[in-house]
Order: structure tokens, then C-alpha cells, then sequence
């Protein structure tokens, strides 16, 4: 109960505006670690999202007053600020949406999460999470007395029971090896209509961003160089489209 209080507290405080990728880096002083490599592929992935979001939202809103007169819009944001309904705080320009610009963010943003940040969470609970005595999720005996002497025996005595650490591993390797769905993988398109056509012509554009960005994480994950370890979790093929 006490977690689940504490991850409702999170929730319900998290600022939208102030958690936008490119600005948390900077926020967490992160943005001149010479080795991180969930910053330098997420910022890829941020980046080609973007560029997708705005080519597309730039064929429905010409300029910024057509967002500013979208009703629908309006009634979207004001759902998600509703303290009953989407309990969403720091998002939108004054409590409206006034430009094109801040509406291709927060789209990227949302995508983002459901996509490229879910799987860079998720995948790695198969690879870190699996094995309990590498990750236990709980201390199962009291905290040690460290004024005395701490054996390797403290250190067992605190592991999870072993039908816990079965099922820890069964979950976390399921959890964490479901694929299924693909970013920039979509429906086919119904009709050719001008709409559409400039939709599958910026759709074929993010799909080759991606595909440019999966080559070169490849080549940096073989060369030790730049990269002490391969980081896999967020190569383009292998991040779904949502969370599913």
C-alpha cells in the first residue's frame, strides 16, 4: 500500500512541460557524461519522432492560429488538466495551445513515452531483472546489525524464497521479451488522397531516419571505443509502437 501510494504521489506531481526529454539531460547534469548511451540513442529517436510529428501536424494546422482554433484541441487539453479525468499538471501554454510548435513537442513527448521510453524501461527487466540475487526486489530478513560482523550469510539470508525467485524470473523474462509491433509501422493507408499522400510520403521519411539511426547504433555498440558495453534497448526494429 505504502508503494503504491508513493508511485501516486510521482504520478500526480510530475510537471509535463519540465519532463521533456531533450530539457531533462540538462535538468539531471547528465548531458556531459562521456559514456551514456540511453542519452545519445534517446535523443536520436526524440529527434526523428520530431521531425515525423511535424511533418504530419504541418498538414492539418498551416499555422499557429489553426491550432488556437481547433475546438477539439481545447476540449482535449482541458480533459487532461481536469483534476478528475486526466490530473495532468504543466502542460499547455497558459492553459491553451497557442502554437504549432509547443503542440508538435508534446505530441513527441507522448510518443516518445509510449514508445521508444517504455522500451528502454521494460526490455531490460529480461537481461538485469531476471536473476533475484542480482536485483532482489524486497530484503526478506531484518537489515543486518552493522556494528557487528556481516557475513555472506546475511546477504542469503535476505534473498527472496525460491518459488519468489522463480516467479520473478518468469515475469521479468516475459515482460521484458514480448515484441510485438513496430515503431513507424503502420495500418496501410485507406486512399491516396493529397492528405494521405503527404502522410505516406513523411511516414517513408521517418521510416528511413529510423533505419539511418539502427546503423549507427549498431556501428557504435561494436566499437569499444565509444561504447564499453553494446546498448540494445533502444534499437529502432526492436522498440514497439506503444506499450501494447
Amino acid at each position: 500500500q505504502a508503494s503504491q501510494q508513493l508511485s501516486a504521489n510521482a504520478i500526480f506531481g510530475l510537471n509535463f512541460d519540465n519532463n521533456l526529454l531533450p530539457d531533462t539531460f540538462t535538468k539531471r547534469g547528465v548531458d556531459s557524461l562521456p559514456d551514456y548511451p540511453y542519452r545519445d540513442d534517446a535523443s536520436k529517436i526524440w529527434n526523428a519522432i520530431h521531425d515525423w510529428v511535424s511533418d504530419y501536424l504541418s498538414i492539418y494546422y498551416q499555422n499557429d492560429n489553426d491550432v488556437e482554433a481547433d475546438t477539439e484541441l481545447k476540449s482535449w487539453l482541458k480533459e487532461l488538466l481536469d483534476p478528475s479525468l486526466g490530473k495532468l499538471k504543466g502542460i499547455g501554454e497558459g492553459g491553451q495551445f497557442k502554437t504549432r510548435d509547443y503542440l508538435i513537442k508534446i505530441i513527441t513527448q507522448i510518443i516518445f513515452t509510449a514508445s521508444a521510453q517504455h522500451a528502454a524501461v521494460n526490455f531490460p527487466q529480461a537481461t538485469f531483472m531476471s536473476y533475484a540475487p542480482a536485483m532482489p526486489l524486497a530484503g526478506y530478513t531484518p537489515i543486518p546489525d552493522f556494528t557487528q560482523v556481516v557475513e555472506s550469510k546475511h546477504f542469503f539470508d535476505m534473498l527472496p524464497p525460491i518459488k519468489q525467485a522463480q516467479g520473478q524470473l518468469s515475469l521479468n523474462f516475459l515482460l521484458g521479451s514480448v515484441y510485438y509491433t513496430e515503431l513507424g509501422q503502420y495500418s496501410r493507408l485507406l486512399d491516396m488522397s493529397p492528405e494521405e499522400l503527404a502522410i505516406a510520403n513523411a511516414l517513408k521519411k521517418f521510416k528511413q531516419e529510423l533505419m539511418k539511426i539502427e546503423g549507427e547504433i549498431v556501428q557504435v555498440n561494436g566499437d569499444q571505443k565509444s561504447r564499453r558495453k553494446p546498448y540494445e534497448f533502444l534499437i529502432p526494429s526492436k522498440i514497439p509502437q506503444s506499450v501494447n
